[in-house]
């Protein structure tokens, strides 16, 4: 694997855990006040499809190279976007506004 590669893999696992991010705060939104179990087995299923995307993206970005420190920019990604959750929703809707 060449270092354009390496380097497209870990930008895209960087944007993949910013959209993890927003993915589940929007299922978490969705199943606010439902009941436990359903809760339960929707989120189990959604992590369960969103860990399967991700392999097949990066099985179709590097031939199904598989790194550490793939995972850790999804973490990073993540954990970016946690901290920065309320700026960013402020600041688009300063934007919807003008």
């Amino acid at each position: 694997m060449n270092s354009y590669i390496q380097v497209l893999s870990l930008v895209i696992s960087f944007i993949y855990g910013i959209l993890f991010y927003l993915l589940t705060r929007f299922n978490y939104y969705i199943l606010d006040k439902k009941h436990n179990i359903l809760k339960f087995i929707v989120t189990l299923v959604f992590i369960v499809d969103i860990v399967i995307l991700y392999v097949c993206l990066m099985y179709k970005i590097n031939n199904g190279y598989f790194h550490i420190y793939f995972v850790v920019m999804v973490i990073l990604g993540f954990m970016l976007m946690n901290k920065c959750y309320d700026f960013c929703k402020d600041y688009v809707k300063k934007l919807i506004k003008k």
